[in-house]
């Protein structure tokens, strides 16, 4: 198949949850900002009524990088509720997910991610997880997460909230995210995907080590383990560990 290259912004929105995200939303929209090819691209940033100053700092934003992408601030609700409501305005192809807190290192991750997915007739697409803070025990556990989430993916995909690209009349068949579900969203989405359809970018994307500090490190692998072993049990997910709070 010709490897052809696609125009982002006719392509592809990306949607943003927040909810208190002042010290990490920066850095994610610039992420963005910086992307090659990102020109007109649109940006929702669907935001749960933060009481910190996530609002204002994208409101700013939207000004200050309005000459190459379209940042739009709407209500959300939940992470899944944030997603979906983001989704339910975007008119693209594609849709692409990331966290408040994400950090795409590589300025042609987006782009490769979009061409892989066309390309390779995909309906969901993520990228390698690496830890933003550098700290050695996130590097390790974020690394044997790589290596286990490759070799299960053959048979459950797991694209992670941090990058989750989508086709979206795919997603939409799906339902969406499960609004229902407390921890694991993105899980319970992923593993209905058909795995012939999932595809891991060769990109890294940054991820905060905060929850990791606030649930333990014993705790966050205890979880990741748990949740594969509960796959099948809807209510297993529907049960608040603390992830998001």
């Amino acid at each position: 198949m010709e490897n052809l290259k696609y125009i982002i912004s006719k392509n592809l929105s990306i949607i943003i949850p927040t909810y208190n995200e002042e010290k990490y939303i920066n850095n994610t929209i610039n992420s963005i900002y910086k992307q090659n090819g990102i020109n007109g691209t649109r940006v929702i940033v669907s935001d749960n009524h933060s009481t910190d100053k996530t609002r204002e700092k994208v409101k700013v934003l939207s000004k200050l990088y309005s000459e190459r992408i379209k940042i739009e601030l709407i209500d959300g609700g939940s992470v899944g509720v944030g997603r979906n409501n983001g989704a339910k305005i975007s008119s693209t192809k594609y849709i692409l997910f990331v966290d408040g807190d994400s950090i795409l290192y590589n300025k042609n991750t987006i782009q490769d991610g979009l061409n892989d997915i066309i390309n390779n007739n995909g309906e969901l697409l993520t990228c390698k997880v690496k830890s933003d803070s550098g700290t050695i025990k996130t590097v390790i556990v974020f690394k044997l997460f790589n290596v286990i989430n490759r070799f299960l993916s053959l048979k459950t995909p797991f694209a992670v909230g941090t990058f989750f690209m989508t086709d979206r009349n795919k997603f939409n068949s799906l339902g969406g995210f499960d609004e229902t579900i407390k921890n694991s969203e993105d899980f319970c989405l992923s593993k209905q995907y058909n795995p012939k359809k999932f595809i891991i970018l060769n990109h890294y994307v940054g991820q905060d080590d905060r929850r990791f500090n606030k649930m333990g490190y014993f705790n966050m692998i205890k979880l990741v383990i748990t949740n594969f072993l509960n796959r099948d049990n809807k209510d297993f997910f529907k049960k608040d560990v603390g992830y998001w709070r």
